[in-house]
């Protein structure tokens, strides 16, 4: 079924491709782009939303926001971090200090988009309280997924994900928004790199981060056979149960290391992610 080439969207439309996908009741992660749709949506934003939820989805997204960090500390800068000399982090400029709170509407609207941003500020949204790389979710499983999110453990709500057995949705983006390869790299044995932020006291605190996602799209031969997908007027979207994907990904990327490497060869997050990670010493995280 595909909803061709409409120039206006009713919540029906959305609803059909729910349907569609078969992910009706699911917990799903969704990755969107308004834009992609090319046509006027009636029902609005919140409307998409609203589709989903009547189905009994939970809806997940990523809202990630770089109004909380914060210049880093001798302590909390290892060896290949992604930040080659750390002179770009010591020597830029930072937003004025302030502490995260879980109950903040904040995000990086440029970056995490119009969906994720109608997510976050609906009244009953749970996030994740991780200061940078939050996950927000609404819905009926909305705490489960996103409560045993951590400074540290920041991909607990995708690990959560998949062992409930929900799906990751992309509307309209690639698999280089797809966050949940980031968790299928610490599977395979990278360890995420360390940014940083304010803790409740204002001192500065470490925050786990993923690296760069820009070669991510060099796993698609790899994935495309276990995708569903349908289109909603100009938006193509590519469905994935959430477990498969994240195994597949692990796969790869154990097998073939720099398959997720970005097309520019001195990328120093690609390089770094791909020896393995920070180098933490094991009292790192106290």
């Amino acid at each position: 079924m595909n909803v061709k080439s409409k120039k206006q969207l009713e919540q029906v439309d959305f609803l059909n491709a729910i349907n569609e996908l078969g992910i009706g009741g699911a917990d799903v992660c969704v990755h969107a782009s308004v834009k992609s749709f090319g046509a006027k949506i009636n029902c609005g934003i919140k409307g998409i939303v609203l589709a989903f939820l009547s189905q009994d989805c939970t809806v997940m997204v990523p809202a990630f926001c770089d109004e909380y960090e914060a210049r880093p500390e001798k302590k909390y800068m290892p060896e290949r971090n992604g930040a080659g000399d750390y002179s770009f982090f010591l020597n830029r400029d930072y937003p004025v200090k302030k502490i995260f709170d879980v109950t903040s509407r904040e995000i990086s609207l440029e970056e995490m988009g119009l969906f994720s941003k109608t997510v976050l500020d609906f009244e009953n949204a749970v996030r994740g309280n991780n200061p940078l790389n939050s996950f927000a979710a609404v819905g009926r499983n909305a705490e489960k997924l996103t409560l045993s999110q951590t400074a540290r453990d920041v991909y607990a709500p995708l690990r959560r994900l998949c062992d409930d057995g929900g799906y990751v949705l992309l509307i309209g983006v690639g698999l280089d928004s797809a966050t949940i390869i980031h968790y299928a790299e610490q599977l395979a044995g990278r360890t995420p790199f360390v940014r940083w932020a304010y803790g409740k006291d204002l001192r500065v605190i470490p925050v786990s981060a993923g690296s760069c996602s820009d070669g991510f799209e060099n796993l698609a031969p790899f994935v495309s056979p276990i995708a569903r997908k349908t289109k909603v007027a100009e938006s193509e979207w590519i469905c994935f149960k959430a477990s498969d994907l994240a195994a597949l990904c692990q796969t790869q990327i154990t097998r073939t290391p720099k398959i997720t490497h970005c097309p520019d060869p001195t990328c120093p997050r690609c390089n770094d992610a791909i020896s393995g990670g920070p180098i933490l010493p094991p009292d790192f995280w106290k």
